[in-house]
C-alpha cells in the first residue's frame, strides 16, 4: 500500500487548486442613500432630531473592527452629551436565492454581489448574523489599558540588568587578572568562555530592552491616536460641534448596517450598504 502523503498529494492538489481558483472581493461601505455630503473623500450618512444634525462616514477596515467618524452639530439651546458607548448597529443580508456555481461562469471583475453570492464563489458557509445590536468600543478602557502597558514596556527598557553587569565585571577582572601572567590552557579558556558568556548575554539583553522600548513607543503612539481622534464622551454646548472616530467589531458577512446614533433620549437610523466588488 502506497504510503498516505502519496496517496494523499492529488487530494491537496486538487484542494489547492480549488481555492486558487476561488474570486476576492475588495470589501467598502457607503451610505445606503447617496447625500451628496462629503468630509475629506469620504460620503456621510446624515440624520436629524430635536435640531441635531449628525453625520456619519465611513473610514477604514482594521483587522478586526469596522471604523466610522461621527459628527455631531448642536444648534439647538440646550448642552447635549455624545457618549460613543451608545452607537449600535444592526447588521442584515439581502435575501438571496442559493447559488450554485458547479458549471456557472463565477462573477466578473469589477462586478458587485451580496454577502451569498460571494460565499458561494468561494464556497464557504455564511455565517448567522449578529443575534442581538452590536455595540461600539469604549475607547477609555483601551487608552487607559495602552498607555499602563506602555509603561510598563518602558520599565523593562529602563531596568538594569544586574546579571549582565555581573558577568561583565567578571569578564572584566579576569581579563585584569590574566595580565602579566602565564595562563594555563585551561585557565584560558575558562577565561574565555566567561567573556564569550558575558558578550553573549549582553547582545540578547540589549535586543531585549530595545524590544520593549519600541514596544513602549509602539503602544504610546496607539494610546495618543485613539486620544486625538476617537469619538470620546463630551458635553457639546449649544452652537458646538464635535468629530471623532467610531470603532466597532466588523462583520464581514452582511449586506447592510444601520447604525442607531443616539440624540440625548432619543436614537437615530444612519445606514450603510457594505459592498463586494470582484476583484
Amino acid at each position: 500500500m502506497a504510503p498516505f502523503y502519496v496517496r494523499s498529494l492529488p487530494l491537496l492538489a486538487l484542494v489547492g487548486l480549488a481555492t486558487a481558483c476561488a474570486p476576492t472581493y475588495q470589501l467598502g461601505l457607503k451610505p445606503a442613500q447617496a447625500t451628496n455630503l462629503f468630509v475629506e473623500g469620504r460620503e456621510q450618512a446624515q440624520a436629524t432630531a430635536d435640531s441635531v444634525e449628525v453625520r456619519l462616514s465611513f473610514v477604514c477596515y482594521e483587522a478586526t473592527r469596522v471604523v466610522f467618524e461621527a459628527e455631531y452639530r448642536n444648534p439647538t439651546r440646550h448642552a447635549l452629551v455624545v457618549d460613543p458607548t451608545a452607537f449600535r448597529y444592526e447588521a442584515s443580508r439581502r435575501p438571496t436565492p442559493t447559488y450554485d456555481f458547479k458549471g456557472r461562469p463565477r462573477p466578473l471583475p469589477g462586478t458587485e454581489v451580496t454577502a451569498a453570492v460571494a460565499a458561494a464563489s468561494q464556497s464557504v458557509l455564511l455565517p448567522p448574523l449578529p443575534p442581538n445590536p452590536v455595540a461600539a468600543f469604549d475607547p477609555e478602557p483601551e487608552i487607559t489599558m495602552l498607555r499602563a502597558t506602555a509603561d510598563r514596556e518602558a520599565a523593562k527598557a529602563a531596568r538594569i540588568d544586574w546579571l549582565g553587569v555581573a558577568l561583565s565585571t567578571a569578564s572584566l577582572v579576569s581579563g585584569v587578572v590574566s595580565i602579566n601572567q602565564r595562563e594555563t590552557v585551561s585557565q584560558h579558556q575558562n577565561r574565555a568562555a566567561i567573556q564569550d558568556a558575558a558578550f553573549a548575554y549582553n547582545v540578547a539583553s540589549t535586543a531585549t530592552k530595545v524590544g520593549h522600548a519600541i514596544s513602549a513607543d509602539q503602544l504610546q503612539m496607539r494610546a495618543a491616536h485613539l486620544q486625538q481622534y476617537a469619538l470620546r464622551k463630551v458635553t457639546l454646548e449649544p452652537g458646538q460641534q464635535v468629530r471623532g472616530y467610531l470603532y466597532f467589531p466588523r462583520y464581514d458577512a452582511a449586506d447592510a448596517l444601520v447604525v442607531k446614533a443616539p440624540v440625548g433620549s432619543r436614537v437615530v437610523p444612519l445606514e450603510f450598504a457594505q459592498v463586494r466588488r470582484r476583484q
